[in-house]
């Protein structure tokens, strides 16, 4: 069968050894892709090495949030390229170039620059004074300015507090990043306590409940819970074979499996369907209990 184009340049490239330097620049170019406009303003993918991406955050607080997001961000990027290539994230706290600090800086007039008054200079100026060392203190004192000069533009327009963590938010948003993550972890333990207690209910079914809950967030929800009912089946088997559990909530377990796995509700739950899903070794324990 004749390769397509994209298979022969793949692998001209691997031959080259040069695949991978190109798959690590897509990755500096996918992270302002991936992330919203907002992250983009305070960070800069800077480099790769060893499957590690270093991104540089212009302020102390948004490197912290930022490293609760590590996962989420490292599959984002990953699932883009279809290739498990970022293994970490390390955030550092830094500048960021030139281009990023004037769109920091800058309101809808691109040539009104936020300044900062002789006082809250001279402020920076007394938290940076007892530093001895001229490079780390020159350094310290750019870091506040840039922080209080960024601060004062979002306030100039209009940027509001996160109503959950008072962080400083454009007038678009309703929480920042790290708050709507938390968030969607709330919805998560949410579905999964329904999915718990009807385990046949449906994407369909449920997006009624919650509209913005998506087919891929909800499988994978799903898919968690799976994997928890097999681990404390196998846990519970095992009590339930030596009488230290009741037998009936071993079954009822691998029921609510075997129905979260098709949909299937109590009613139309069969012996040949359980046997089917959980495999005849658990089957034969099944019938024991």
């Amino acid at each position: 069968m004749p390769k397509s184009i994209k298979e022969i340049l793949d692998n001209t490239l691997n031959q080259l050894g040069i695949e991978n330097k190109i798959k690590e620049k897509q990755v500096l170019d996918l992270w302002e892709k991936i992330n919203k406009k907002e992250i983009n303003l305070h960070t800069q993918a800077k480099y790769i090495n060893n499957g590690i991406l270093f991104i540089t955050v212009d302020d102390p607080t948004w490197a912290h949030q930022l490293l609760f997001m590590k996962k989420k961000l490292t599959t984002k990027i990953n699932d883009k390229l279809d290739l498990n290539l970022v293994k970490d994230i390390r955030f550092k706290v830094g500048s960021i170039s030139k281009s990023k600090r004037k769109l920091q800086i800058k309101g809808q007039n691109k040539e009104q620059e936020i300044k900062l008054n002789s006082q809250e200079q001279k402020d920076i100026e007394e938290i940076t004074q007892k530093i001895s060392d001229p490079k780390l203190k020159d350094n310290l004192y750019k870091l506040i300015k840039t922080f209080k000069e960024k601060n004062k533009w979002k306030k100039t327009n209009s940027w509001k507090v996160c109503p959950d963590c008072s962080v400083l938010i454009s007038p678009n948003n309703n929480k920042c990043p790290i708050c709507e993550l938390k968030n969607n972890k709330e919805l998560s333990l949410e579905i999964e306590n329904l999915l718990s207690s009807s385990p046949w209910v449906k994407h369909e079914d449920i997006v009624e409940i919650y509209p913005n809950l998506t087919k891929k967030e909800f499988e994978s929800i799903k898919n968690s819970l799976l994997k928890k009912l097999k681990t404390k089946i196998d846990q519970l088997i095992i009590k339930a074979l030596e009488k230290k559990v009741e037998s009936k909530q071993v079954k009822v377990l691998i029921q609510n499996y075997v129905m979260l796995k098709t949909e299937i509700k109590p009613t139309n739950l069969t012996n040949r369907l359980i046997k089917e899903i959980i495999g005849t070794n658990y089957m034969k324990i099944y019938q024991q209990l």
